[in-house]
């Protein structure tokens, strides 16, 4: 066969998008250096989120306790005066100094009798130490006969969540014993969820090679941050106050593992960019170098990271719902916004109770119709 005539048992020419196997050979880490920086950059970003997501918590709790003191606790003060004051006068009216004019039938006696008893049954629910209501319920709670039993197991039943509507109680104690059930559910729920998240950290801190590897990750930025944030090494006195400020930030960041904090710094205050390190790490493991091993190392670092800000969110979701009995089960939909709504909601009901109270304290208050209101109950 002649030089010049081509063979027709090879290709003339090699495709041009067809790799020798020296490039195949260079792609492979090329292409775990660009999967590892996604996963490095979408860590980033739900650390991030997440960061948030706590500031917002963090502001909830905050803002919840501040209105918890200036606004729920005066109007549940003023709600449980106005529940004394009615049971009080309730008693002397129908044990102690009788109204007035035409008598309290049997009926209505029982009646307004049983009513008094779960108002001053309301008042210990949030002031169990309350000497009066306390006296006044050992006063009269063996007052029913034995025909009236079920009345008395009505009135005993206030202290226990109601299903049934008609159930004989006021909407405000139906509410208070639901409350005081749930709490003592959500009280044995944080008891475990607090187990559990102690489990957890143990786990973190005997987590073996990897706790280990992200640990010299952590400290690999700080000590670059160090070595060139150190106020000893700036003659300038601005400067060096400027550097102290940081230095302590980088201290308090290190000792709380916060990888995302150290690289803020870094970025806001040297002037290679935060993603350098990483970009690096990146190039010398597509080359074939160990970088890549640290690259690994850095993403373990973050994981932990992104795992210790969800663990303090739902440490924060769980006390809530040791204060708020009446959240959903569901820990995913609780939110800042429903736990503020829900004390919104709150607040504004107590208001109402205690105005409603006021009409009933109205008659109370005057001689006149204190007979004609109590006879109404029979």
């Amino acid at each position: 066969m002649s030089p010049d005539c081509p063979n027709p048992a090879l290709p003339a020419t090699l495709p041009a998008d067809d790799p020798s196997p020296a490039q195949e050979a260079g792609a492979v880490p090329a292409r775990r250096a660009s999967e590892a920086q996604q996963r490095h950059d979408r860590l980033m970003r739900e650390i991030e989120q997440l960061r948030e997501r706590l500031q917002q918590w963090q502001q909830c709790e905050s803002r919840y306790h501040e209105r918890v003191a200036r606004e729920l606790q005066p109007e549940l003060k003023r709600w449980c005066e106005r529940l004394r004051e009615l049971a009080l006068r309730m008693e002397g009216a129908l044990f102690l100094d009788p109204p007035p004019g035409k008598p309290i039938g049997r009926a209505a006696r029982l009646k307004a009798g049983q009513w008094m008893l779960s108002l001053a049954a309301a008042v210990l629910a949030e002031r169990p130490d309350d000497a009066e209501m306390l006296a006044l319920r050992a006063r009269h709670q063996d007052d029913l006969p034995a025909e009236d039993a079920e009345d008395e197991q009505d009135a005993e039943e206030a202290a226990v969540p109601a299903e049934d509507a008609d159930d004989g109680l006021e909407p405000w104690e139906r509410e208070a014993a639901r409350r005081r059930a749930q709490a003592e559910a959500s009280r044995q729920a944080a008891k475990q969820g607090r187990k559990a998240q102690a489990e957890r950290e143990r786990r973190e801190r005997h987590g073996g090679r990897t706790a280990s590897a992200g640990a010299a990750s952590l400290r690999e930025v700080y000590r670059r941050l160090a070595s060139r944030l150190h106020p000893d090494r700036e003659p300038d006195e601005a400067a060096r106050a400027r550097k102290t400020a940081l230095m302590q930030q980088a201290n308090q960041a290190y000792a709380t593992g916060d990888l995302l904090a150290l690289l803020e710094l870094q970025r806001l205050h040297l002037p290679e960019p935060v993603a350098a390190p990483v970009v690096a790490a990146a190039a010398a493991a597509a080359a074939g170098g160990d970088e890549e091993a640290r690259l690994r190392d850095l993403i373990a670092l973050l994981g932990a990271q992104r795992e210790r800000l969800q663990a303090e969110i739902d440490e924060m979701v769980r006390r809530f719902a040791v204060l708020r009995p009446d959240l959903p089960a569901r820990a995913d939909t609780i939110t800042p916004q429903l736990i503020e709504t829900l004390l919104g909601t709150e607040i504004r009901e107590l208001r109402a109770r205690a105005t409603a109270l006021e009409r009933d304290l109205g008659y109370c208050r005057d001689p006149a119709s204190l007979g004609a209101w109590l006879r109404a109950f029979g």
